[in-house]
């Protein structure tokens, strides 16, 4: 009986190792970006805080779905480009904002010198993006942001580049 439980037990702990070692996210292992921290409430003025616009403006857009704190990632294929502010990104994979307390992440991908966005489900990165005007897990408004803010976002990629 000893012996059967203890094969248990080292099997129930083998699975949870390989669970979480083999299962994932592909940014995982991205390079850590700087954009991370709690959003804060709606209504407050993050400027006289030392925010920025942009951050003032996200936070005036996504507190109706109240994301939580989050952290950013971003492509160490893409690294060079973004540090020095490059607006040519090759096509594929480039930065992620992961709110883990709503459980989604958005996502800037590029495909023909475009940035492609989406809102993905952190536990199986499935699209959640919403198909309403001005929602703020529709990816149009990601697009009209990042477009608006030309001095953070540079290739359509927003935030402090000083990694």
């Amino acid at each position: 009986m000893r012996k059967s439980l203890w094969a248990v037990a080292i099997c129930l702990a083998v699975f949870a190792f390989a669970g979480n070692s083999f299962a994932g996210n592909y940014w995982d292992n991205w390079t850590k970006g700087k954009a991370q921290g709690p959003m804060p409430d709606c209504g407050v003025n993050v400027l006289p805080l030392g925010g920025d616009q942009i951050l003032q403006d996200t936070v005036d857009i996504y507190c109706g779905v109240k994301p939580g704190s989050y952290k950013s990632w971003i492509n160490p294929k893409v690294m060079k480009i973004y540090k020095r502010k490059g607006k040519h990104y090759p096509d594929g994979k480039t930065g992620v904002l992961v709110f883990k307390t709503i459980g989604v992440v958005f996502t800037t991908d590029h495909k023909d010198g475009k940035p492609v966005y989406d809102v993905l489900t952190i536990a199986d990165e499935k699209s959640v993006a919403s198909s309403e005007p001005g929602h703020p897990l529709n990816p149009n408004t990601c697009k009209v942001c990042h477009e608006t803010h030309g001095g953070t976002c540079k290739g359509f990629v927003c935030g402090n580049r000083m990694l």
